[in-house]
């Protein structure tokens, strides 16, 4: 009978730990990280408040846990346009001008968006809102 007992609580305790490691695992909710080192460009315009930014950069950030590379900053052109060579798979991307480091407005100030870089060429072009504190059109 002791055996038994024995038994008994052993099997219990494997099956919970297989319980608890199955529920650790990677069922597939994590998103996919890539690891390519791998170029493409990405290309497009900046535009705040409806008009092209005329000065300030884009950051793009293409690390991750699997792949450690620093950031890739390009300079706004006169005319926004923008034009960076990074990594393909997941980048966030920033925008920084006068603009949006005065602004009171945390949708410009904090900035972020992202793209998943694809082989060949890209386009992001980047529409950033209105000041909060810019008066409303009149009709």
């Amino acid at each position: 009978m002791r055996f038994s007992y024995r038994c008994r609580i052993v099997g219990l305790m494997g099956a919970l730990t297989l319980l608890a490691a199955w529920g650790c695992g990677g069922g597939g909710s994590a998103p996919a990280v890539s690891t390519s080192m791998e170029e493409a460009t990405v290309s497009g315009t900046v535009t705040i408040n409806g008009q092209p930014a005329t000065e300030g950069e884009v950051t793009f950030d293409p690390a991750n846990i699997q792949r450690k590379v620093g950031l890739k900053i390009v300079p706004i052109g006169a005319d926004g346009s923008y034009t960076v060579t990074t990594y393909l798979g997941h980048n966030a991307v920033r925008v920084t001008t006068p603009e949006t480091t005065k602004s009171k407005d945390q949708a410009l100030q904090y900035n972020e968006t992202t793209i998943d870089v694809q082989s060949g060429t890209n386009k992001l072009d980047i529409v950033l809102p209105a000041p909060a504190s810019a008066p409303a059109p009149t009709p």
